[in-house]
Order: structure tokens, then sequence, then C-alpha cells
């Protein structure tokens, strides 16, 4: 299979293009048409294409696909080749220096565990080799409500700490201690705490069957600290020099409510954790249709991403994770991608006729399912400079029209978008408006440069991100009246004489955990992949904005709490409050800078 996918490429590639002239001639010049937003999505979406997971060979012959039918229209390259490369890391693997071994003073014992059958490396480990006493830490959890403290009494710091996954409470996440039990709370609390590595035990009330918890790679960073998942008799090993064994202990916590929280001195332990990030590239798709006159060198952005979650599975995104089936994604987002193609030939055969008109390029953004990837870089590396945009238009999950209701994301990110849409919206659709200019889907990226934004959506359903989003459900013929409107609204914005101006939009910020009650107003880059947590942008008028955070910095310590990833920042927001001031560290290129800023409370 991956054979011929990979001649399919190349006969794709290699196969000679008619003249442009010759092109046009032949392309319907019609309005937006259902039956060829089928012919596109039923391509897109087919089993051979196997889901167009990011990185993979479908991801390239989908690619590739969209550059043969921007090439067809007779638009121009906005990039070399129309094809824009992006590495990204999409797995981590365990290298071959995962070693754990341990050593009993009193009883001259000595031996080692088998990586993979014994233990194994969480994916947000750090790489590191540390050696230290063994410290018994219970379920690894301080809270004052309820009140309950394993590391009261224990000193951890440079030790080698060992916790029960969950809390007494078991798997239940509304328990008393739920905002306690996740992993990496956890291992925030052990590192404050000052310990050297954490050990994840699962214990009996919570797994019989005992599995090692699988490899799977996390984009918040790593925790710091090497952090390993053992056996329940791998660490019943550990603990007999004190004639301890895991079930006993879990029991005793659950049934009393106490910590049995102890060292155990007679034991040291080493850990050297080796994780390999593996990286895959996939590619923006990218393709213009130049202006005329004065306005020729600005630029109309209509975007849709064309990727989706392959096969599933476990930490794909896919609702039915237990469930390896071809996820093929015809609503989310061949949908938008068809009608993206479509737009292009319509816009082709039927452009605005003004003497000066604006440019236009279409961006079908790769890697938007592993977190709007390929519309981040584009921003990052844009093929036409950023202060030349004046708009972008993304058509996302646009296939599922009912009742006429069209979702208009970014509808405040603009004060023309209201009065513009109705008077454009002569197919009578009921549109609906979300201020918001952020959102999970690639019109964030180009709010985040302080652009206006449009992002059509037709909404969610009980086929998203399953293996049911086929072909056969996307309604066309509403596909192609949201189709139509964004053509409109490209036509006006393309010959108007001023552009559309911006405005930060209220509302939609990233959703946060229930459980943190104040907020600092700041836009989190999910991309971002180093120590820390990037920031995007600052709310205006919010604390972070005031405190003189910028875009691009780096948190790095917020109050006590130092920040390694997104999960830190989350934690430490929960212990602040509203109107208390906390010190705020950051990395601006090569300085840090403290910065004092005030916590608010967050509107519900």
């Amino acid at each position: 299979m991956r054979r011929l996918a990979l001649i399919c490429i190349l006969l794709f590639a290699c196969a000679p293009g008619p003249k442009r002239e010759d092109l046009l001639k032949d392309l319907p010049r019609g309005p937006i048409s259902p039956q060829s937003l089928y012919l596109h999505a039923r391509f897109l979406a087919s089993d051979s294409l196997a889901g167009r997971a990011a990185g993979s060979v479908q991801d390239k012959i989908a690619a590739e696909y969209l550059r043969r039918e921007f090439s067809r229209y007779g638009l121009q390259p906005a990039v070399p080749g129309y094809l824009q490369q992006f590495p990204f890391v999409d797995r981590v693997e365990m290298g071959p220096g995962n070693t754990i071994s341990y050593s009993m003073v009193d009883r001259a014992d000595r031996g080692a565990l088998i990586p993979d059958e014994d233990f194994r490396p969480l994916g947000f480990s750090s790489s590191d080799r540390v050696e230290g006493i063994l410290v018994f830490a219970g379920y690894g959890i301080t809270s004052t409500d309820p009140p309950y403290d394993d590391y009261a009494g224990v000193d951890v710091s440079g030790k080698v700490v060992m916790i029960l996954r969950y809390s007494p409470d078991g798997t239940d996440p509304h328990g008393a201690f739920g905002a306690h039990t996740p992993l990496r709370k956890k291992i925030l609390t052990a590192r404050e705490q000052g310990a050297a590595a954490v050990i994840i035990v699962t214990g009996p009330a919570d797994d019989e069957e005992d599995m090692l918890m699988k490899l799977r790679y996390d984009r918040a960073g790593h925790a710091g600290l090497p952090v390993v998942h053992l056996t329940r008799q791998a660490a019943d090993r550990l603990l007999a020099a004190d004639h301890l064994l895991i079930a006993e202990l879990q029991r005793e916590i659950s049934d009393t409510r106490m910590p049995l929280s102890h060292e155990l001195s007679s034991v040291t332990v080493s850990i050297t954790t080796d994780l390999i990030q593996q990286e895959v590239e996939s590619q923006n798709v990218l393709a213009s249709l130049p202006g005329r006159g004065t306005l020729q060198g600005q630029w109309v952005i209509i975007g849709a991403h064309y990727d989706h979650l392959g096969l599933g599975g476990t930490g794909s995104g896919s609702m039915v994770p237990d469930t390896v089936a071809v996820h093929n994604g015809a609503d989310d987002n061949a949908s938008g991608t068809a009608a993206l193609l479509e737009l292009a030939r319509y816009l082709v055969t039927n452009p605005p006729e003004w003497p000066n008109r604006r440019s236009i390029m279409f961006q079908a953004f790769g890697a938007e399912e592993r977190g709007t990837l390929g519309s981040s870089y584009v921003t990052k590396h844009p093929p036409v400079p950023m202060d030349s945009v004046v708009a972008m238009l993304n058509m996302d999950m646009v296939g599922g029209l009912r009742d006429d209701k069209l979702l208009i994301g970014g509808a405040g990110t603009s004060p023309l978008w209201k009065e513009l849409l109705p008077v454009l919206n002569s197919d009578s659709l009921h549109l609906i408006y979300d201020d918001a200019g952020y959102g999970s889907s690639d019109h964030q990226s180009y709010y985040l440069q302080d652009k206006p934004v449009l992002f059509f959506f037709t909404g969610e359903h009980d086929r998203y991100h399953r293996p049911s989003d086929d072909v056969e459900f996307l309604n066309l013929d509403g596909l192609a009246l949201v189709g139509q409107l964004v053509a409109r609204v490209t036509g006006d914005l393309a010959t108007r004489s001023t552009p559309p101006g911006f405005v930060k939009a209220e509302g939609g910020r990233p959703t946060a955990r229930r459980d943190i009650k104040v907020g600092l107003g700041v836009i989190p880059s999910f991309t971002y992949e180093g120590e820390g947590m990037a920031i995007s942008g600052a709310r205006g008028g919010g604390p972070a904005a005031k405190a003189g955070l910028q875009a691009g910095d780096i948190i790095i310590r917020l109050g006590e709490t130092e920040i390694r990833s997104i999960y830190d920042y989350m934690y430490a927001l929960e212990a602040a409050q509203a109107g208390e001031a906390l010190k705020v560290v950051v990395k601006r290129g090569e300085e840090e800078l403290e910065l004092e800023v005030i916590p608010e409370r967050r509107r519900e």
C-alpha cells in the first residue's frame, strides 16, 4: 500500500500540465457546484486516503491532489511548488538507555528492572539520570480541601518518590480529590517538594491487570524530572526492604483516609530515562490569485485544513479511542477543503470586476488536528508580509448545514463583519454570531497576529471524530450555499477601498479547568514545544497586558511555581487569588524579566 501511494505521488508530480490559458478556457464558470464539491470530498474522504493523518503518505497524496487542482485552475504558487513543508514531533520512543537499578543496604541486595516489562517512562518524562533514597508518598497529594497531605512529615528533597495513581477515591474524577488526580499535577507537586524522580504505580483497586501505561507524546513539554511507571510486582521488590506491598498500602490508605508516607532509608534507586522524539513532515498547500491596480499588494486569505485523524486510536483525538478504523473526516474537514477548491475555481473564472482588487491566497493547512500546526507555521513563516494581510476566512466543518443555521466565528474581530454579512447573505441563511477570535481551528493563528478573521462552521454532530464521518452524510447543497457566501465576502473584501478594521474580541478564551477561579488574560501558544509556557498574546486590558506581558514571552515562573509546561501554569493558577499580586518571570528573547501581575476573577 505504501509503495503504491508513493507511486501515485510521483505520477501526480511528474505529469506535464497544460498551459494556463487552456486551463481557464476549459474550466466551468458557473456557481459553486454541489457535484464538484462531492467529487473533491469523495476523494479526500475515501478509504484509500486512510484518514489523512498528518505526516503520513496519505497526507502527502491529499496535498498533492490539492496542488494539482490549484495548478489546474491556473493559480500561481504562493511558495515554490505550492508546498510549504514543516516538521513536527509525531511521537516519542524509548531510547536504548532506559534503566532502573536498586540496592538495599540492610539486605545486601541489588537488582535491576527490565524496561517495557517492569517499567516504562512516561511521555512527558525528562531524559536524565538520577539516584536517590526511595520515599513512598502515598497518592502524592497535598490538599487543604479536604485536608490531606502525603508529604507531611517526610523530606523528599533529592530523593526518588514512589506514588500511587488516582486518589483515595479511586478513579472517580468527581470525588473530593478530583482536582489532585491528574498525573501532571502530582508530578508538579513532587517537583515542588524537591523530588529528584517520580515512580508511578497503579494499585490493584484501580487496575487488576497492572498494565504499563502507553508511551504517548505530550506537546506540553517534559516535566523537568524523570517519571516512570512501574508494575506492582516491580514496586513490591523495591518495598521489600520494609516488608511492604503496594496492595496493602493502598487498602490501608483508602480505608483510613490517612497518609502512610515514609522513607525507605536502606533503599537506593538509580533511574535513567532516555526518550527520543521522532519528527515527521507535513505541508501547507498555498496558491495565489493576483490582484491588480493599487490594491494588488494587499491580501485576503481563505483557508481550510485538509488533515484528519488517520486510523484513530488512543491519543488521536478520536471520540472512540478504543476503535482502530479509518476516520475519513468527510465533514472534518474534507468539506471545508472541497469548498476551498471550489472557491478557487469560482474566483478564478469569476474574478471581481474592479480596476483595483486585492490578491487572494488559498491556504490548505496540514496538521490542524495536531494543534493547528500548519496555520501556526504559515503565520510565522508567511509567504507575503503579514502586514499586507487584511483578513482571513476559515472554513472548518461546513458540510453539516441543518435548518440553514451557520455559525460565524470571529464576528467580533472587526466592526465590519456584522454590517457586511447580513447584506451579503442573499440565500437567507440563519447566521449565528460568535465574537471570539480564537478557537480550536486555524483562524486562531491569524487572530493571534491581530488580523480580522471569520470562521464558517455548521456545527458538531454525532459523527464528529468518529469513523462514521463519511461523505454520504454531507449536505452538499448546504455546503454550496456556505461556499457562495464566502465567495461574496471574499469579493467584497478584495475590492472595498479600505480594509476591515481589527479589534480584540471579547469572550471565547481558550477553555480553562473548572477549578481555576482566576485568569491572567494570556493566550497560550499550543504549538510551543520547549520548557515553560509560551504565550501568543495577552488580552487587551487584561492582567497580563497591564503587567507588560507580550506575545512571544515564555512564562517560566508564576508565584512560587516553576513553570515548565501549560499544565504547571494551570495548577499554579489554582492557588492564585483574585486581586493578590503575583510575581511572574518570563523569558523574552535572551532576557529574563520579572513582572508583577494581579489576577482577576474569571467570568463564567
